[in-house]
């Protein structure tokens, strides 16, 4: 979803992404949040991509397909991105020549403002002379891309904003060409999961939401405003802080913890160890709820857990006790996907799903 090499360029210079910048009726929101940051229309992709690859800070996790159905998995420590990608496409003997790839790294942010309004063809030069005033980023030294949520009043509109820093994208726009591999999409994990909200949890449009995305260096919440994306987040929890909380409290090396948590699928044992880890990120996260209702008078209904730290059995109870709120899992698996393939449910998938959160959302 950005096409980073020629992106900004595209932006500032060619309409090749009108389409993508149409304010829409909310009745339409839905189909227009899956076209954000998507490559310009002469790139012609699949309906659906031959691999959705999530880049995440420790692993590297890739869904296979073979037209609409979903054929194998992969699940790697991103330590080398290139050395891993090149072990992965040779063990599952992956042939495809393009992927689509989302992306979650502090070098990325999404933002939500409203800007006055004009004509499409000056709103993107102007965001690109704002650009300081909401990213703590040298506009020189980012990729970006805009959505238009809905009109805020008369005079001003709703902004998404998606960046990404340069150096970051094109390091690994280089990886994929060492491969020899195109990368015909890149998107925000943020923006993915929302895509997957959207897809499985349309009930609950009426309602206020907090997605949470526990990942391995840090987590990324997003508060929905009855379908609407309000706020995204970075947070300062994450998997390495909770494995260091047990490795401490049972006298153990992190390592000999992150193998029971990845080869346990039933990791229960471990909420005894981290409800004090859980409860003081509760409280960060219910200053961005104090934040939300102040602005909005309402308050939060329900909070989706996703990301790796989902996988361990009872964890919602835990949040749900800290919050006051009803927590739920993220239902993972897009609605197209009637029928997973018999041959990838195993247990190791099975316990790593809630890891593919990202990955899902982006082959939408």
């Amino acid at each position: 979803m950005i096409k980073a090499n020629v992106f900004l360029k595209a932006i500032q210079s060619q309409s090749v992404l009108k389409r993508f910048k149409k304010s829409l009726p909310i009745s339409q929101f839905k189909e227009q949040v899956r076209k954000i940051l998507r490559p310009n229309d002469f790139l012609k992709t699949e309906a659906r991509p031959t691999v959705g690859l999530n880049i995440g800070n420790y692993y590297l996790k890739g869904l296979i397909f073979k037209g609409d159905s979903l054929s194998d998995y992969f699940i790697e420590p991103n330590e080398d991105l290139v050395k891993t990608l090149g072990k992965v496409w040779a063990q599952k003997k992956i042939s495809a020549k393009s992927v689509k790839i989302s992306i979650k790294n502090p070098s990325c942010l999404v933002r939500y403002f409203s800007f006055p309004k004009m004509e499409k063809k000056r709103l993107e030069q102007a965001l690109f002379y704002e650009l300081n005033k909401h990213i703590p980023f040298s506009p020189e030294e980012v990729y970006f891309d805009y959505y238009i949520l809905k009109d805020a009043s008369p005079t001003e509109l709703s902004i998404l904003l998606a960046v990404a820093k340069k150096d970051y994208i094109d390091n690994i726009l280089e990886a994929f060409k060492t491969l020899g591999v195109e990368v015909s999409e890149i998107n925000l994990d943020s923006i993915c999961i929302f895509n997957l909200f959207l897809d499985n949890c349309s009930d609950n449009k009426e309602i206020n939401s907090c997605i949470l995305d526990i990942g391995s260096s840090f987590s990324v919440m997003t508060i929905v405003n009855k379908g609407v994306p309000f706020l995204t987040r970075d947070v300062k929890f994450s998997t390495k802080d909770i494995v260091a909380i047990v490795a401490r409290t049972k006298g153990l090396k992190p390592g000999e913890v992150e193998k029971q948590l990845v080869s346990s699928p039933d990791a229960g044992e471990f909420l005894e160890f981290i409800q004090s880890g859980i409860s003081g990120l509760c409280k960060e996260m219910k200053s961005s709820f104090d934040y939300f209702e102040v602005n909005k008078g309402e308050h939060i209904d329900k909070v989706y857990l996703t990301g790796g730290l989902a996988s361990i059995k009872d964890i919602e109870s835990v949040f749900a006790e800290a919050l006051d709120v009803e927590v739920s899992l993220l239902p993972n698996i897009p609605s197209f996907l009637k029928k997973l393939d018999g041959q990838i449910l195993d247990e190791r998938f099975n316990h790593f799903k809630s890891s593919f959160s990202a990955a899902f959302g982006l082959i939408l």
